[in-house]
């Protein structure tokens, strides 16, 4: 006898599968959010690089999640993936010249554009 899969259940999976990709949309949000105060004004501000990169990572792997949960062969499902990855590659080119400072605990943005690093502890005496 051969069991046909019910409607319900594919579109629980397309529901599943829009969450899935609004997380990781929200994730993505987040990394932007995570260093606007050191890309946008000067001084040392705290290096939260190396978390935001990591916050891509957890981005990409939930990604693959809904794009696995939406089916291999959903339009919808890649058109989600080709979205989500434009805005981590977008994040990862204005995020890329700061990531030289990935050892050091403050960074700040120069007027050229370029990033300083620097260990507060280095600055005691």
């Amino acid at each position: 006898m051969k069991v046909t899969p019910e409607p319900h259940g594919r579109a629980t999976r397309g529901c599943t599968a829009a969450l899935v990709f609004g997380c990781a949309a929200l994730v993505v949000l987040i990394s932007f959010m995570g260093t606007t105060e050191m890309e946008r004004f000067p001084g040392l501000r705290e290096n939260r690089g190396p978390l935001i990169v990591y916050l891509l990572g957890f981005a990409a792997l939930v990604t693959v999640g809904g794009l696995a949960l939406s089916g291999w062969r959903s339009r919808g499902g890649w058109a989600a993936v080709a979205c989500l990855g434009a805005l981590m590659a977008l994040r990862m080119w204005t995020l890329a010249p700061a990531l030289h400072c990935w050892s050091y605990d403050s960074v700040g943005r120069n007027d050229d554009g370029s990033y300083s690093c620097l260990n507060r502890g280095d600055m005691r005496v």
